[in-house]
């Protein structure tokens, strides 16, 4: 039932034409050989202050989040501190995580992601940076990086890819791992080879047909856009989840009618 619960607590989107699918495609975190950390790009941190991107002393978690996003963002920030947490990684100590809005909601959504999202991570939350820039900054920030996200005008939304870059304190692009499905132990690695200075190697695309590469790739590509399969997905989870309540309630009931014939019959 929590299962069900959950599902139906998801707010359907309504239909709106917004992003074709030829726009979609072209979403994606594919980094250019030798991308390194874009420094000297000028920003403002979640309380309102001047922050300008500077090499550290130890390896940087960067992700791109949109502040007002209704899907993933959120969690995926979640997910990544608290993959980082359970790592028994400290922030400010192993690494710095910096995420990069996209939007131009500024610091005030950036301030009430990391209270909704970040309650039970008090020093990943405090260690961490939400950053607000100018579009032209924010494209600097992507291009070098090699992130593609599309905005959707009519619904305010952008559709990106979920993605963490981690770099080397001397800013070289170490990895690139997916929001969504990495471990504490990957995270663990991954931010280990940054300080020992690992390049990142390239490789070609490969489609995840699990799971959680399917959630990702419906909230990253058709419900982030809000276009006019959003409902219907999310419809359709709804009814799997009714679907599977119902099997297992209809199981319980004929387990047990079995099991009081079996006592009825000794």
């Amino acid at each position: 039932m929590l299962v069900l619960a959950f599902l139906t607590a998801l707010p359907v989107q309504p239909a709106s034409a917004a992003l074709t699918p030829s726009q979609l495609a072209g979403v994606g975190a594919t980094p250019p050989a030798g991308a390194a950390f874009p420094v000297g790009l000028s920003f403002v941190d979640q309380s309102g202050r001047p922050y300008r991107l500077s090499l550290g002393a130890m390896p940087t978690v960067l992700l791109f989040a949109d502040y007002s996003c209704r899907h993933i963002c959120g969690p995926g920030v979640t997910l990544t501190a608290g993959a980082l947490h359970d790592a028994g990684l400290k922030s400010g100590v192993d690494y710095r995580m910096i995420v990069i809005g996209m939007d131009q909601d500024g610091p005030v959504l950036a301030r009430r992601l990391a209270e909704e999202r970040l309650k039970g991570l008090p020093a990943e939350a405090a260690g961490m940076e939400l950053l607000t820039g100018t579009p032209p900054t924010v494209a600097r920030a992507e291009q070098a990086l090699g992130y593609h996200a599309i905005y959707d005008a009519e619904a305010d939304q952008f559709a990106h890819d979920a993605a963490i870059y981690l770099f080397s304190p001397g800013g070289r692009l170490s990895a690139l791992l997916p929001e969504t499905a990495s471990t504490a132990a990957q995270l663990k690695a991954a931010v280990a080879g940054a300080r020992l200075d690992v390049a990142f190697i390239p490789t070609a695309p490969k489609s995840d047909t699990g799971l959680i590469g399917r959630v990702s790739a419906i909230c990253y590509g058709l419900a982030s856009a809000h276009g006019v399969y959003a409902g219907p997905i999310v419809l359709g989870l709804r009814l799997g989840g009714v679907l599977i309540c119902v099997g297992l309630g209809l199981f319980v009931v004929t387990s047990l009618r079995r099991s009081r014939r079996a006592n009825d019959a000794t």
